[in-house]
Parts: C-alpha cells; sequence; structure tokens
C-alpha cells in the first residue's frame, strides 16, 4: 500500500513556515491534486507560527525558510516538547541542495527528516504526515490504556475480592481484601515478595506451573505473614499494570461450611439491632477509611458526614410512648436510607439522631442533601392507633477533604455543634460547621483557612493592585510598578494581606499563590506590550518558593513561554532572605535574565553584611529598607543612613529605588541624594489599574 493510500480518506493539516502566502497557497493545492484532504496553514515567522499553532494544532509542521530555517526548527521543537497538544509534531525542512552536514545539523536541532529537491516534498511530506497519524492514533491508545487501567485500579480496590498482580513470581501491586487474607499490612512489604514463598509443601511446585499459564484455576496451601496456613482458590488472568504485562490473580479462602452463621454475626456486628440501619461503631470505622482514601488520593478528593437530629423527641414520647418512639425511629430511619440511597452510608448515632457518610460531595451538593433530610421530616407523619405526631429536626454537616482530622470522634463532635447552631435558630434548618476562628482552636483555624484561600483560588477572587515606581532621572521608555496581592472574601470585603499570607505559609498553599502572581503579571505585561506600552512589574516572591528548586525550574518554563523583551519582569528578594541563599540564587538570576527578568535586592541598607551579599549577588538595583524611611523627615539618622546607602550603591553602578515615601517633606530630602526611583503612598497608593501620569516627574 502506498503511502498515498493510506492516508487519502483522512483530513490533516500542516503548518507551512514561509515568507510568502502564494507557496502556501501552492502547496495545499499540490496535495490536494494528489487525493489528499490535507489544509494547509501559513506562518510567516516563528511568532506568527507559536500564534497558529495556539490556535489550532497541525499534524506536521513544514519550514520553507531559508538560512533561517535552523532558528525556527530550534524554537519549534521546544514549543512540541511542552505543548501536549501538538506533542510528537514531526518537522520537516526543506533545504534545496544541503550537505550532508547541513542535514546532520538540521537533525540534532530537532527536524524529522530534511528535503533537499523539490521533487521529493510531496512523497516526503506524505511520509511526516503517516507517522505524525500513527503517532497520533498511538498516544490516543495509550491514553485510553491508561485510562481503563485507572479505571480497572479503582473498581480493584473497591472490590471486597482479594485481588494482585504478579509479574515473573513477584507481587507488584495487590488490593487491600488480599494484603488481609496474607496477613500483611501494607502493599509495601508484599510488593517484590515471591509468590512461591509463600507456597506449602507440594503447592510449590504446582504453583510455579500455574503461573506459567493464563486464564487457569486452582486451590493453593499458603503460608500467611502470621506463619498460619490457610487454603486459597486462585484464579489468573493475562493484564497488564503500569503499562507492563503480567498476571492478575483473584484469590478466595477456602473455608469450612459454616451456614449463614457468621453472615449473620458480621450483619449484627456492623447494624443497629433497633433500626436495622448501620452503627455507630461501624460508621466511625467508615468515617476513618474514608479520611485515609482522601489522603491517598491529595487534593480533588472529598466526602462529606451530616448529622441529622430529632427535636422533639420528649414531646413525641408523650403522646406515643417508648415502643411508638422505637416504631418512629425505625420508619423514619428508613426514609433517611432510601433518600441518601447509593450516596453514601447511613447510621443510627444518638437515642435520636442519624450520622451520614457521603462519597464525593461538595458544599454546595452537601448544603441541597441537608436541606432534603429536613424537608422529609416536615412532610413526615408517624401514626399509632388515632394518634398522629410530627418530628422537627435539625442538620449539621462539614466537607471532609485532606486538611479534616483523621480522628472520626472530632469530626462527629464538629457535626454536633453545627446541628446544635441550627437547632438554636429554629426547626428544619441546616448550617455547615464553621469554626469561629477568635474562639476555635489552632488546628481548626489552620483547616479554615486552608479552605478558605483554596475555594478564593478556585473562584478567582484573588486580584493584584499595582503602585507606580517612578523615575527621578528622566527615564519615561517603561512604566514600572510593584504588585501587591489581594484576597477577597466571599463578600467582597477585603482581607489584610499579612493575615491570609501568613496562613497561607502554615497551609503550604504560599507557593499556590505565588504562582498566581507571576501569571498573573505575566498576563499584564503581556497585556501592555499588545497596547504599545512597556510595563515593568516588580513582584515578591515568597521565602518558601524562594528556597524550592522546582519553583526555579517552573519559573524559568513560564518566562520562556511568555516570551517577553528584556527586564519586563523583576522578582524582588529581601536582602535578609538571600544571605542564605547565595548560590541558589545566583543561579536563579543567570536563568532568567536570558528570558526577560531580573532580579533586585530589596530592604537594603538595615544591615552591615548587605553590601558583602552584593559581591556574590550583583543585581542591576536595590530597594531601600522600609525601615530607614519611618518618620523620615525628622529623623536625621535615617537620613544619613540612606544618604549613605545611595552613594556606596551609585559607587557600584548600580540603581537605587527609595520605597515608602509618605510625604512630600520626604521626597526633597531623597531627590538631591541622587536616587534613580522612588515610590510611596504620597505618589501614589496601589491601584486596582495601571493607570499613571509618568511626565509629571
Amino acid at each position: 500500500m502506498t503511502a498515498i493510500e493510506s492516508i487519502e480518506n483522512t483530513p490533516f493539516s500542516i503548518l507551512h513556515v514561509t515568507e510568502s502566502v502564494n507557496d502556501s497557497i501552492a502547496l495545499r493545492g499540490e496535495l490536494r491534486n494528489a487525493g489528499m484532504q490535507a489544509s494547509v496553514h501559513h506562518a510567516r515567522d516563528y511568532d506568527s507560527a507559536r500564534a497558529e499553532l495556539g490556535k489550532t494544532p497541525c499534524d506536521v509542521a513544514y519550514i520553507e525558510y531559508g538560512d533561517r530555517a535552523i532558528a525556527v526548527v530550534q524554537a519549534l521543537r521546544k514549543q512540541v516538547e511542552r505543548d501536549p497538544a501538538i506533542k510528537g509534531m514531526p518537522l520537516v525542512v526543506y533545504s534545496e541542495g544541503a550537505s550532508p552536514d547541513q542535514i546532520e545539523e538540521f537533525l540534532e536541532a530537532g527536524a524529522f527528516l530534511v528535503i533537499t529537491d523539490e521533487l521529493l516534498v510531496e512523497t516526503l511530506l506524505q511520509r511526516a504526515v503517516e507517522f505524525a497519524l500513527v503517532y497520533r492514533d498511538r498516544e490516543r491508545a495509550s491514553s485510553q490504556l491508561a485510562r481503563s487501567e485507572l479505571r480497572c485500579q479503582k473498581l480493584i480496590d473497591g472490590s471486597s475480592e482479594a485481588v494482585a498482580y504478579i509479574q515473573d513470581g513477584l507481587h507488584i501491586y495487590a488490593n487491600q481484601p488480599y494484603l488481609d487474607l496474607l496477613g500483611f499490612s501494607s502493599v509495601d512489604e508484599l510488593r517484590e515478595e515471591p509468590i512461591l514463598d509463600l507456597a506449602v509443601g507440594d503447592s510449590a511446585q504446582r504453583l510455579k506451573k500455574f503461573l506459567k499459564t493464563e486464564d487457569a484455576e486452582d486451590s493453593f496451601t499458603l503460608r500467611a505473614s502470621g506463619g498460619h496456613e490457610i487454603e486459597v482458590r486462585v484464579h489468573s488472568t493475562a493484564a497488564s499494570f503500569d503499562g507492563e504485562p503480567c498476571l492478575q490473580i483473584f484469590a478466595t479462602e477456602v473455608k469450612e461450611d459454616t451456614g449463614d452463621i457468621s453472615e449473620q454475626l458480621e450483619y449484627f456486628a456492623r447494624r443497629d439491632l433497633l433500626t436495622g440501619l448501620y452503627n455507630r461503631n461501624y460508621l466511625f470505622e467508615q468515617i476513618e477509611a474514608r479520611r485515609e482514601e482522601i489522603a491517598r488520593q491529595g487534593e480533588g478528593d472529598s466526602g462529606a458526614l451530616l448529622l441529622l437530629e430529632i427535636l422533639n423527641h420528649d414531646d413525641i414520647k408523650q403522646h406515643i410512648g417508648t415502643t411508638g418512639m422505637d416504631n418512629l425511629l425505625t420508619e423514619f430511619g428508613k426514609q433517611v436510607e432510601e433518600l441518601v440511597g447509593g450516596k453514601g452510608l447511613v447510621a443510627r448515632h444518638g437515642a435520636f439522631s442519624f450520622l451520614v457518610l457521603l462519597g464525593k460531595l461538595d458544599q454546595h451538593a452537601t448544603a441541597e442533601l441537608a436541606d432534603q433530610f429536613n424537608a422529609v421530616a416536615r412532610d413526615y407523619v408517624y401514626t399509632q392507633g388515632t394518634t398522629s405526631v410530627t418530628v422537627s429536626t435539625s442538620a449539621g454537616y462539614l466537607v471532609l477533604d485532606e486538611n479534616s482530622p483523621t480522628n472520626p470522634a472530632v469530626l462527629v463532635d464538629r457535626v454536633e455543634r453545627a446541628s446544635g447552631r441550627a437547632a438554636q435558630e429554629g426547626s428544619y434548618l441546616a448550617r455547615m460547621y464553621e469554626p469561629d476562628l477568635k474562639t476555635a482552636s489552632e488546628r481548626e483555624q489552620d483547616e479554615a483557612w486552608a479552605r478558605k484561600i483554596k475555594t478564593a483560588l478556585r473562584d478567582s477572587r484573588f486580584s493584584l493592585v499595582f503602585q507606580p515606581i517612578v523615575s527621578l532621572t528622566g527615564d519615561r521608555e517603561v512604566s514600572r510598578f510593584e504588585v501587591f496581592v489581594r484576597m477577597l472574601e466571599e463578600d467582597g470585603s477585603l482581607i489584610s494581606p499579612t493575615e491570609f499570607l501568613s496562613q497561607a505559609e502554615r497551609a503550604d498553599l504560599i507557593q499556590s499563590i505565588d504562582r498566581w502572581v507571576v501569571l498573573s503579571a505575566l498576563k499584564e505585561v503581556r497585556a501592555g506590550l499588545e497596547a504599545d506600552d512597556r510595563v515593568k512589574l516588580f513582584i515578591r516572591i515568597s521565602d518558601v518558593s524562594l528556597h524550592d528548586p522546582e519553583f526555579s525550574e517552573w519559573l524559568c518554563q513560564r518566562m520562556e513561554s511568555a516570551q517577553l523583551p528584556e527586564g519586563l519582569l523583576v522578582i524582588q528578594v529581601g536582602v535578609d532572605k538571600a544571605g542564605h541563599l547565595l548560590s541558589h540564587l545566583a543561579k536563579m538570576r543567570e536563568s532568567l535574565e536570558p528570558l526577560g527578568a531580573e532580579m533586585i535586592l530589596d530592604g537594603f541598607g538595615s544591615g552591615d553584611e548587605d553590601f558583602r551579599i552584593l559581591q556574590h549577588l550583583p543585581v542591576p538595583m536595590v530597594k531601600v529598607a522600609r525601615s530607614l524611611l519611618e518618620d523620615f523627615a525628622r529623623d536625621t539618622a535615617n537620613q544619613e543612613r540612606v544618604a549613605e546607602v545611595v552613594q556606596h550603591v551609585k559607587e557600584s553602578q548600580m540603581g537605587v529605588a527609595v520605597p515608602n515615601v509618605e510625604d512630600a517633606a520626604s521626597l526633597q530630602i531623597i531627590w538631591p541624594m541622587g536616587v534613580d526611583f522612588v515610590q510611596g503612598n504620597f505618589i501614589q497608593a496601589p491601584q486596582e489599574s495601571l493607570e499613571f501620569d509618568f511626565t509629571q516627574f
């Protein structure tokens, strides 16, 4: 089968990087005339190629760009490596009469193939398209296989049947029932354990043969980790795990027939004898298990716990007696269980309350379900003889996530308090557990803040404000602003940055805020360039992110993607932090400078070691310490210190910025010192927009 036959019925697209759009039109005509369903997108240079690929991912890039083709290949190769939408896209270069050395240079730069003769263009482009389509199908199949394996993995993890994966006779994975069957506490204890080592007597030889077959079934005597022997029925089937072929085995312990007694004992151990619902102890076990599962899955997994309490139980008992009350609890509990359905478990908690453990429900869905419970209670009527009674209820609930306590008793105590608060406000009300941040424990405050910050990030309730940094030397080519981050409550009120930033550090969320600030600042700079305005933004990065090599790598990747002109993003590093990170910051600065980012030192001049740090970490500019600007117009000691700092820094051929200029008198003192830049509320307080008339200075 020829290349044309293999792709003639398959639509594909080619990005043609060439200066002439007419060449792209001609290429499209040639391919269409050859019977191929080709679309050709024209790009005149790399920037337009990058923009075109952002809008329409293509199957092949065809680069016909003369002597500048090598640079386009290198740039496109980097984009292909980092952009999942065009992963694997072959880069085809046309270089007529290229020598073997030139061809090798193109291939090393990332070209899939090099066409040196115009007569070969059609044939070799078809070959590249074939490769791209096969690659795309393979990636799709690989993704589907991975998703299928993941679904199977989740089903197996949730299965009550004992399942394990065996590769070359070794355990590589097992679910909890399998671990329980053989007496292991974790899969790590069993991993790399030869299954043959567990076989007893003649079972070892039979099991050895068994592992070489697929779709087989047999019984073996195995020794559990506690040393006792168990008879196990094993069924095998071919499978894969993490993309590797292996054997999947299903194991069942062979037990003596004890009739229904064991099942009945197990049932009664889990159930409340009066209502038939699950009992409190069993639900506590399930709460703990659900919390552990959320911890394993990490952010994104969740659950919910809800308490429904009958408030008027004393009044009801006066009318229908104890027996009638027992019957009411049984009947009403069944209605609650029917409402929950397959979404969770219902247990009798106290004498007149029910606990409900729910699966993946968010706060909104849990609140709706709590209201439904109260609605069922409002409509419920219990009749005994000629006497009828109604129930009044309250509900309390909370959402389980990775920040929740692991102790079930603590969680249940919280929904009890939430239900009690609802009862104080009236009947048929539901309230979510929310700690009072003034009286809550430190643990509760940390949990509440973690949820608050995550919700704000998810709901886009973070924003940037900008304070101008004004040049005193007449530099008007760039509009400079320092960036500050703000967080809003759900009602739109501002939260103090000192409050939420410190809490974000405690909750290990400060890096998420740092990344949000970087991405938002880059977006503002890019928007300014598109409006023909060069905006230079100064941002602060937390100490946690500065210590993290992964953050530095991530920042470089974002800067490389942004393709900013030189020096339009400035990372401000506190000089007190820099002293402990000199080598790391020096490498970070060297990596960022070619990508259009600068690093400066903030808080400079208050310590004796600050100038020594400059010897190891040369930067283009420093910002004077804010502590030296306090009561500046009247404090002559601070004035002298700032003048001394400015003189030393200027001698080192660096720029100096003075922040916190709060009045005209301070500005008049600073101006003659030779300071390059000033900022402060006297000039303009932080604003939500990048608006300031720099020509007034």
